[in-house]
């Protein structure tokens, strides 16, 4: 897991490509604030985002996800989230999937808190357990994009 914050890239030690990614202007915090809900094309099916306005929610009201093919950038582009995180799972393929790519747990040991403000991001690799959209203080609307990054795509660049 990375986090850091779209506006101090530089201090956040990502992966040339992921850094290349991120600095692109239309995808600063701006641009990104600016975009309508739905889905984001930007290399084929390897690299995608999805803006959503999720409401948050009490943490033991949501599952923990994880995925297996392809990194999660979770980006709060408007108000606070709390995401929890669990162990990593060491086989991901061993686990059903409930749509691609995407297998909930039920109830794994919360291990982590991260509160993420506008502007953070938290990047989670293939087989890292997270809870997004948990409420920070009360449920509220927030604004968010989660990038898409295939794991393939990564490892050529």
């Amino acid at each position: 897991m990375i986090t850091g914050n779209l506006k101090q890239l530089d201090a956040t030690m990502l992966p040339p490509a992921l850094l290349k990614l991120l600095t692109q202007e239309e995808l600063s915090l701006n641009a990104l604030q600016e975009k309508s809900e739905g889905t984001y094309n930007l290399i084929n099916n390897d690299v995608f985002y999805i803006i959503s306005t999720p409401t948050t929610d009490r943490e033991e009201n949501l599952k923990s996800e994880f995925h297996d093919h392809y990194l999660d950038i979770q980006v709060v582009l408007k108000g606070q989230e709390m995401i929890s995180t669990s162990t990593t799972i060491t086989y991901p393929h061993q686990y059903q999937e409930t749509k691609p790519d995407l297998i909930f747990l039920d109830n794994p040991p919360i291990t982590t808190r991260l509160l993420l403000d506008t502007g953070d991001f938290a990047i989670f690799y293939p087989g890292e357990v997270h809870r997004p959209t948990c409420q920070v203080n009360a449920s509220q609307k927030i604004k968010k994009a989660v990038f898409k990054i295939s794991k393939t795509w990564l490892a050529t660049q």
